[in-house]
């Protein structure tokens, strides 16, 4: 909801836009917002898949033998540590994915909006500067997600090594064991740079959503200031504003 926001208050700026100022665009605006959730839409696909593949882990460990129980159930709790903060970090996406779909839909109304709800300009920045408080803090909340996720990487890293060295062995368990531990370094692997790529993508997108945020604080203010000049114009000719 806040990218709809921003294209309130880029409309209104574009219902008394200079030459200097920019123009919306509904239509480039609703295409980006589509190709924005797809893109989110693909990122939940792989996440889901990297939280099944925890849970295969969990599994594998509660078959393993030759290991020292109290490293194991360390081990195995991180695991399901980590995977109760990757649906979480899912269930974000989820709800951006969401807020997206309700904005493809929103966006194609802001016009119509405008003219049928009979709110006054200054009524609506208020409205806006709401919803953009609001898109800040989905955005500092998905930023926090994506540290937590590359830090559980890090301490799974650091277990699975503590792992190998609490080890105790004859052939069978030994073989077992390190099957075990050769299958976690397989789906490390496979998930560090997919997890790290996520972080630094969320990291990014967490940022340029507050600074949107931000940005659309500030046009609200330059707004409202205008508009406050424009009634005192109209006061000082002697003509009311009933708009």
């Amino acid at each position: 909801m806040s990218s709809a926001s921003a294209a309130v208050l880029l409309l209104f700026a574009s219902q008394s836009a200079t030459a200097q100022e920019i123009v919306f665009d509904p239509t480039n605006f609703a295409q980006n917002v589509i190709t924005a959730a797809k893109a989110i839409q693909g990122e939940i696909y792989q996440d889901t898949n990297i939280v099944y593949q925890y849970q295969m882990e969990a599994n594998q460990l509660k078959q393993a033998t030759g290991i020292n129980a109290t490293a194991l159930m360390t081990q195995y709790n991180a695991i399901t540590s980590d995977i109760t903060s990757m649906q979480s970090y899912v269930n974000n996406l989820q709800s951006l994915y969401g807020q997206l779909q309700s904005g493809q839909g929103w966006i194609n109304k802001v016009q119509g909006l405008v003219a049928s709800q009979g709110k006054t300009p200054q009524q609506f920045i208020t409205d806006q500067a709401t919803l953009a408080s609001q898109g800040n803090q989905q955005a500092v909340n998905l930023f926090q997600s994506g540290n937590s996720i590359a830090q559980h990487q890090q301490q799974l890293m650091q277990r699975r090594q503590q792992l190998q060295d609490s080890i105790t062995l004859n052939p069978t368990q030994q073989a077992t064991a390190e099957a075990t531990t050769h299958y976690l370094d397989i789906v490390t692997s496979q998930n560090n740079d997919l997890i790290q790529l996520q972080t630094q993508a969320a990291q990014q997108a967490a940022q340029k959503q507050a600074a949107a945020a931000q940005q659309q604080n500030e046009n609200s203010q330059i707004l409202q200031q205008r508009l406050q000049a424009q009634q005192q114009e109209l006061s000082n000719l002697g003509i009311s504003n009933t708009n």
